[in-house]
């Protein structure tokens, strides 16, 4: 006899052994899937920001707990701890944040965090996210353990969902997280639903038809309010440059790209300069993200530190622009509407500027010679360094381990000459080209280790890696290019002239810019693509001003002043300091346009054959070849999926079937065995006349049916096909004109329903 279970384990849900069996449940399979999706993704925050080990000891540990708990309380009882221990986490998280911040919480604030969360705001733009991560984690961990461990696999699947549904919406979870989510909730939901051999047998079909096309909505349907999300292996199409350079708060590195020649702004300027108009501190490894809050700028911002100049320039919108591009550092901006300042010091535009609006931008820029810079203090304030020498820890050593090599051969030793070799060797080693594949894994160890050329956000992003793999500040920035000098202190800027460039922080000095891009070959893809547009005719490439017949004493033209994109490159009327060997490459230092310090020289190591080869030229263009236009692996392998689904679908559903019977009619079929032909025409006449008059009975005779559709209205011409049958079926002589007359007149009956067609064969 059997052993009844005690009131304890009915309460806790059965012995051990039940408590296993429900553990094996074949449904625990799609928790196990669900789960490891958001783990994933909580994985990957910490990740770039640190602390993955610890995060993954605290979670293993509330999952475990969730089991053992399983058998030992009531679920009121486990939500109940589910919930301290989240209040507990969130008060942890609100002690770890520093005084100055915590004293910027208020109801107000939270709820807008907390609904920006919800609409796109990114998990690692929060302060102190490992913390944050580490307090939120283990929460749905706890439950999804407890649930499955008491059979409960579907409520599992549903915590587990809950979370990545939220980490899907705040934008971290990426296509492939929500498509391993869908197929676990399906595979949850469906194998508890499946519970028996006989069942799952029964509907085995169905169910994976359904996961199919889950997961086919999932990647096509986007859920992310903040996105542009395509589906799965979709091209998006090449982004401009411009447009990939304005993610706000967010920054992807992109493959292939494009310049756009539409003119921007007109700026009028005393210093020749890259414009600032936005910085990024934390690396991901395959982008950028910018943390923290926008002030108002009420009054001036803080100058930088050290000898400074003053610097006016006016910012003229040609076309509708939000952003504001200006020298670094501006201290403060008037007109064109409200102005904020992020936490980095960049000037940020509340609503966008219309066309012929203007804001006077005051900035001071740094004036320092090399010397000064080189021979600058490495105290750097706590905040900073920390902030800003972030690297994921899956960044492999090898971009240290290059980087030292690059510097102890240079016999570089202070930060900013460890900057300067590193510059030196990105030009010199590496080609200029818009037209490259997107690397899988870290940007800054592809780009080293696996590539040969790129653009300015591949150069920049791999230097910072690099520069923060030594310890030095470094951050990652964006704005324009000098653009196209139209007349005295006036610039054209269009959107090809969009740029990106990394700055290290110099204590009693600020940020100092460098530019690892080469030069040459990119101002040579910019002169081409402006060229191409003005050669198609294209609107809006050019002011008055800038019109090619409008040129006069303002040269040089574009290409002149655009080789200041290198912001220690001197430009005509530039003083001169010459300080003796500031380089790695021994080339003379200099003090450029506004003070910056600048290497005096000519660039080196740059290839020429990348200007008017596929890199530059077509690059711009944004095609390279004859096989540009094939899918990749990606997208070949979604619609793959998509043609079996849809195949398996008609299939399932039997629409083949009945299309087949619907159209069979219709088409002129070979002759066959006199026979099968006049039994298929019968069938064929069934068929047709079972919609306008009825169908044929069970034990119904074909003869009897046929006189019953005649006293109904049919055509006479139904006798003929059923004597063709009767013949075929009972005397097995039908002849071949009896068979094809019997199949002629079905055809023609079907033809004479179509409602078009039917009024001319009749």
């Amino acid at each position: 006899m059997s052993r009844r279970p005690t009131v304890r384990e009915r309460l806790s849900g059965g012995g051990s052994d039940e408590a296993d069996r429900r553990l094996a449940d074949p449904a625990v399979v799609g928790v196990a899937v669900v789960a490891a999706a958001y783990l994933a993704v909580f994985f990957e925050v910490t990740n770039v920001v640190g602390g993955t080990g610890r995060t993954a000891a605290v979670v293993a540990l509330a999952g475990l707990g969730g089991l053992a708990l399983a058998r030992a309380v009531g679920e009121r009882t486990a939500l109940w701890l589910a919930g301290a221990l989240f209040v507990a986490g969130l008060a942890g998280y609100f002690l770890a944040i520093p005084a100055s911040q915590r004293a910027l919480f208020t109801v107000r604030s939270v709820a807008l965090d907390l609904l920006a969360l919800s609409t796109g705001l990114s998990v690692l733009r929060l302060a102190l996210a490992d913390v944050w991560v580490l307090a939120v984690a283990p929460v749905p961990t706890f439950l999804v353990g407890y649930f499955a461990g008491r059979g409960r696999h579907v409520a599992a699947a549903a915590v587990a969902g809950g979370t990545l549904g939220f980490l899907v919406l705040t934008g971290d979870a990426g296509t492939g997280a929500a498509v391993a989510g869908v197929v676990g909730l399906a595979l949850a939901v469906g194998l508890s639903t499946l519970s028996t051999p006989s069942r799952r047998r029964g509907h085995a079909g169905t169910f994976a038809l359904v996961v199919a096309a889950m997961v086919v909505a999932s990647a096509t349907v986007t859920v992310i309010p903040a996105g542009a999300a395509a589906p799965l292996g979709l091209d998006r199409g090449s982004a401009t440059l411009e447009s990939s350079l304005s993610g706000d708060e967010e920054l992807e590195v992109v493959g292939s790209t494009r310049l756009s020649p539409e003119v921007r702004y007109t700026i009028e300027s005393p210093v020749e300069r890259n414009w600032h108009t936005g910085a990024y501190d934390t690396y991901t490894g395959d982008g950028w993200v910018r943390t923290g809050e926008r002030t108002a700028v009420n009054e001036s911002l803080p100058a930088p530190p050290g000898a400074n100049d003053s610097v006016e320039t006016t910012i003229t919108a040609e076309t509708e622009s939000s952003a504001l591009p200006a020298p670094w550092k501006p201290v403060s901006a008037s007109g064109g509407g409200a102005v904020e300042a992020d936490e980095r010091g960049s000037l940020r535009l509340a609503s966008s500027l219309e066309p012929g609006d203007q804001v006077t931008v005051e900035s001071r820029v740094l004036d320092a010679d090399p010397a000064t810079l080189r021979n600058a203090s490495t105290d750097y304030p706590a905040a900073i360094e920390e902030r800003y020498t972030q690297l994921p820890e899956s960044t492999p050593d090898r971009v240290g381990e290059r980087t030292e090599e690059i510097v102890a051969a240079a016999d570089a030793e202070s930060p900013y000459e460890r900057a300067a070799a590193i510059e030196a060797y990105l030009r010199s080693e590496y080609d200029y080209s818009l037209t490259v594949e997107e690397p899988e894994g870290d940007v800054a160890d592809a780009f080293l280790f696996e590539m040969d050329a790129g653009y300015c956000v591949y150069f920049a992003t791999t230097m910072a890696a690099m520069l923060r793999s030594q310890g030095i500040p470094t951050r990652f920035e964006t704005g324009y290019t000098p653009g196209e000098r139209v007349g005295d202190d006036e610039y054209v800027v269009r959107g090809q002239n969009a740029h990106a460039w990394v700055s290290i922080y110099v204590p009693d000095h600020g940020w100092v810019a460098f530019d690892p891009t080469p030069s040459d070959p990119r101002d040579e893809a910019r002169e081409t693509r402006l060229a191409e547009a003005r050669a198609d005719g294209a609107e809006d490439v050019d002011t008055e001003a800038s019109a090619p017949d409008a040129a006069t004493e303002t040269e040089p033209d574009e290409t002149d002043a655009e080789a200041t994109d290198d912001p220690r490159t001197p430009t005509p009327g530039a003083g001169n300091v010459t300080s003796g060997n500031e380089t790695a490459a021994g080339e003379a230092g200099t003090l450029g346009p506004g003070g910056i310090a600048q290497l005096d020289g000519t660039q080196t190591g740059t290839a020429p054959s990348t200007a008017t080869g596929p890199a530059a030229g077509t690059g711009a263009s944004g095609s390279d070849g004859p096989f540009d236009s094939l899918p990749d692996p990606e997208t070949a392998l979604y619609w793959l999926i998509v043609a079996g689904l849809g195949v398996a679908g008609v299939r399932r559903t039997g629409l083949a079937g009945r299309a087949g019977r619907r159209i069979g009619p219709l088409l002129p079929r070979r002759p066959g065995d006199p026979t099968a032909d006049a039994e298929r025409a019968f069938a064929d006449l069934e068929r047709l006349l079972a919609e306008p008059y009825r169908e044929r009975r069970p034990g119904e005779t074909p003869r009897r049916y046929v006189d019953a559709v005649r006293t109904l209205g049919a055509d006479e011409r139904v006798e003929i096909v059923a004597d063709a049958y009767e013949r075929a079926a009972y005397a097995g002589s039908v002849t071949r004109d009896e068979a094809d007359a019997a199949r002629r007149a079905v055809r023609r009956l079907a033809l004479e329903r179509l409602p078009l067609i039917g009024r001319f064969v009749r």
